[in-house]
């Protein structure tokens, strides 16, 4: 069971249709939560513009404010998979400028996103960008994730923006610890040039592999294009796996090395991780 965070550095796209396809292929119960400030892009991308957005972190925000956020949670969800009620969906906000109104949501969401992973619904979130360290409103996600999975490209400048973000995010690790920290990199498109073990060694961070660059099938994620005959063989598709194997062992590691000595959830334990080892 797990509570993973996807997110990236400004001009490093590709996150959102990762999520996308982690959550459709992912082996148990998931919940998408949709939380990049930049605006929601699921619902006229992969829905195809079909379904009003007239739920999601908005109304949830609303709920919260009246002390109804439990029991409001699900009433803002859609079902992500047609037929399959184990992958849900928690839209995000319309725009930008609705940022602010969601301001005091995340730290009430984020205990609340925990309570469903324990009730064996696994968390997958969409950040999007990440701001700084202290300058981002989505810190509890962060510290509360059991992965933290920052998403990168295989070319120089998406490298040069993902390091400056692990950079500004976390003090040095060192190599023992780096299976510790709850900070991992993805790769989106290897081999264009950098393979993903490179790209993690340059970051400093621990690699849970890659995506496949595959733009015409991710096309089914992205704008909702027609699904073809062979897209759940695809590249795309198939590469999932492997990520999600990864993700799973690095959430076991930690939490069997913590379990014994870890404090509280959400502490920080001084280790350099971005979200602390509290998890």
């Amino acid at each position: 069971m797990a509570l993973v965070a996807l997110a990236n550095a400004k001009g490093s796209p590709g996150t959102t249709t990762t999520a996308l396809v982690l959550a459709i292929s992912w082996p148990r119960p998931v919940l998408l939560v949709e939380a990049d400030l930049a605006g929601a892009s699921i619902l006229a991308g992969y829905f195809r513009g079909q379904l009003a957005h007239d739920r999601g972190l908005s109304q949830l925000a609303i709920a919260h404010s009246h002390g109804e956020l439990e029991t409001a949670l699900w009433d803002q969800t859609l079902t992500l998979v047609q037929h399959n009620q184990d992958k849900k969906l928690l839209p995000g906000i319309v725009s930008p400028h609705l940022a602010p109104s969601v301001a005091n949501l995340w730290g009430a969401l984020a205990n609340q996103l925990v309570a469903l992973e324990r009730g064996g619904m696994d968390v997958i979130v969409d950040l999007g960008r990440l701001g700084p360290t202290g300058r981002d409103d989505r810190e509890p996600l962060l510290r509360l994730a059991d992965q933290v999975v920052l998403t990168t490209g295989s070319r120089l400048p998406d490298i040069a923006v993902s390091r400056e973000l692990v950079r500004s995010r976390m003090s040095v690790v060192e190599a023992a610890a780096r299976d510790l920290t709850n900070l991992a990199t993805l790769t989106i498109g290897p081999g264009r040039p950098y393979d993903a073990k490179e790209i993690a060694r340059t970051l400093g961070l621990g690699s849970v592999g890659s995506i496949a660059w595959d733009p015409v099938n991710a096309e089914v994620l992205s704008v909702g294009s027609p699904t073809g005959r062979k897209w759940g063989s695809s590249a795309l598709v198939r590469s999932a796996g492997p990520v999600i194997t990864a993700i799973q062992e690095r959430t076991a590691t930690r939490r069997e090395r913590f379990s014994t000595s870890a404090p509280a959830r959400g502490a920080s334990a001084g280790n350099g991780a971005i979200g602390g080892a509290g998890r």
